[in-house]
Parts: structure tokens; C-alpha cells; sequence
């Protein structure tokens, strides 16, 4: 089951603005910024999330990481606008037993709680999302 990013429509036009206002610069800045652009858009795009098997499959750009669903120990709706390769301030924090925390922009949240909770029978469900048992917070 796969699903979409999510997409600020704010974050894009200023996007898509900025890339618009290089187009002014000399032939050569223009051929520097339309490669730093086709980089970094590559290692963006594309952006899905997929519930497997085994494990929640996060795919951005070239960068493919599975997290096995016993390792989960936290989901959590975050709102920040600090992170270079996610198009969304409105994300979901995945909290690994390792520690590591990944952030997400999800287009349908809840369905993906929802699944999650199915295939994690180690987390409950919180007001902010889904956690380990008598923790407060992921």
C-alpha cells in the first residue's frame, strides 16, 4: 500500500519562483543553478512512503530505507519547516528503537496511523499519534 507526499503549495510556488528568478542571471550562472537544481531535485524526488510486508518503505529521492515495524517506537505529528528535502511543514516523526528519527510528509496521516497500528502491536494509540505504553511522548 503506497502512499503520497505531501506538498505545500507555499513551498512549491517559492520554489518554482526561485529556479524562475535564475533565469535572469548571465549564461553561465544559468547552467551552474540549472545543475545544482537537477541534484538537488534528484535527490528529492520521487518521495512515497509503502507499507510492506515486513517493514515501512520511505523512498526520497535516491535515498531507499526500510524500517521494520518492532523497530518503531514512535509516530508523531510534527510541524516544522526545517528540513531541506521534505516539500511540507505539516510531517509525521518516526522514532526508531535505535534512535533515529525520520521525518515524513504524508498526503493521508491518518490512514498511515491506522496501518501502522495494525502491523505495530508494540505502540498504542496517544493524542499525538502512536507510542510505546506508558511513555508520554515518542
Amino acid at each position: 500500500m503506497r502512499f503520497r507526499t505531501r506538498f505545500d503549495r507555499w513551498l512549491v510556488v517559492l520554489l518554482v519562483v526561485a529556479a524562475a528568478g535564475c533565469l535572469s542571471a548571465p549564461g553561465a550562472v544559468q547552467i551552474a543553478v540549472a545543475a545544482i537544481w537537477a541534484v538537488a531535485l534528484g535527490s528529492m524526488l520521487p518521495q512515497y512512503y509503502e507499507i510492506r510486508g515486513d517493514a515501512l518503505f520511505i523512498r526520497q529521492g535516491w535515498r531507499k530505507r526500510s524500517i521494520p515495524y518492532p523497530e518503531l517506537i514512535g509516530v508523531s505529528s510534527a510541524v516544522d519547516s526545517r528540513s531541506a528535502g521534505v516539500f511540507s511543514s505539516q510531517r509525521l516523526l518516526l522514532t526508531t528503537r535505535a534512535g533515529k528519527r525520520i521525518l515524513i510528509p504524508v498526503a493521508e496521516e491518518e490512514r498511515l496511523l491506522e496501518e501502522l497500528a495494525r502491523r505495530c502491536p508494540q505502540l498504542e494509540k496517544k493524542p499525538f499519534g502512536l507510542g510505546m505504553p506508558f511513555s508520554s511522548s515518542s
